[in-house]
């Protein structure tokens, strides 16, 4: 789905998959997320932080009133304070695309699926 913002100039329309990568590279700039994971376990879990994998793990659902609600697959790193970082994420993915886009957010869900061990 793709949100489209109409005007008497024309209209803008927004793919999910750009929702998804702002929202990714936001996440990805936050101490304690090592990475998203796959939207569903079938699918392999894997560390992607690089930004162009970030949107894997991000479920963006489109709303006609201008808004979204996002949910984020992730791993943590082993030893944070899981509740924290997850507020953390969904502060900032919220910032940024209410910032970038002009979009409103309805709700950012964060999933845990791992925790990665350090080497």
């Amino acid at each position: 789905m793709t949100v489209k913002n109409p005007s008497e100039m024309g209209s803008v329309s927004i793919a999910d998959e750009v929702i998804a990568n702002i929202a990714g590279q936001a996440a990805a700039e936050c101490y304690g997320l090592v990475g998203t994971a796959p939207k569903h376990l079938f699918a392999g879990i894997g560390v992607n932080k690089r930004a162009e994998h970030a949107a894997r793990g991000i479920q963006v659902n489109s709303y006609g009133d201008f808004s979204v609600s996002l949910d984020l697959h992730v791993i943590m790193a082993y030893g944070v304070r899981i509740p924290e970082v997850a507020r953390t994420v969904m502060e900032r993915v919220k910032l940024a695309i209410e910032t970038q886009l002009g979009l409103s957010v309805r709700e950012v869900n964060v999933h845990v699926h791992g925790l990665k061990i350090p080497d």
